[in-house]
């Protein structure tokens, strides 16, 4: 069965371009261009994600948010903000009330799906206790980037270009299933490996 996603925001291109990258795939998606046609969607819905746009004129993304969580709905599904804000401070808040993510527009919407995949348990760790794939130089790369090291300084410390550095690191990757160094330090230090 699809995955259920909603997309709230009060841009009719913005809803569709995401609702139509969603759809291509194969996610089962519902829009909504107001806070009080999310909350009576969401409800109805029961989504496994919502994408929710934080500036809208009857009923701001914070307040759908909440209404989302409390009763009737009671949706514990990720909540995700998409957003033109882009101070720290509302990012702060938004994570702060619980969401899951908080994305700025524009976006890029590879970015995009990615989280949205992420978020749905797609991608990301893998599950269970699973063999080292990686070699011990890529092993090393990483381990030296999780240390706080720069491209620069890896480079400079395995007497590699930084291109090889950064080759290595799109394969860790690859061979994770994740998609950025964050989560490529925590599945390998979940397993032990660095």
């Amino acid at each position: 069965m699809a995955k259920r996603i909603l997309v709230v925001d009060d841009e009719p291109d913005i809803r569709r371009l995401v609702a139509e990258a969603l759809q291509s795939n194969g996610y089962d998606v519902r829009t909504a261009a107001n806070g009080g046609e999310a909350v009576r969607t969401g409800a109805l819905f029961l989504p496994d994600l919502v994408l929710l746009d934080i500036m809208m004129p009857d009923m701001d993304g914070f307040t759908v948010y909440e209404k989302l969580r409390e009763k009737p709905c009671e949706l514990r599904s990720p909540i995700i903000f998409l957003t033109a804000r882009r101070e720290i401070s509302d990012k702060l808040l938004g994570f702060e009330k619980g969401a899951a993510d908080y994305i700025t527009k524009p976006f890029h919407i590879k970015e995009l799906l990615a989280r949205v995949r992420v978020h749905l348990g797609e991608l990301g760790p893998p599950k269970g206790d699973i063999p080292n794939p990686m070699t011990d130089r890529e092993l090393e790369v990483l381990g030296l980037l999780a240390s706080g090291k720069t491209y620069k300084q890896v480079a400079r410390a395995l007497d590699l270009s930084q291109s090889t550095v950064r080759n290595h690191l799109h394969n860790v990757y690859h061979k994770l299933n994740v998609v950025d160094r964050a989560q490529a330090v925590i599945v390998s230090r979940e397993n032990g490996w660095i």
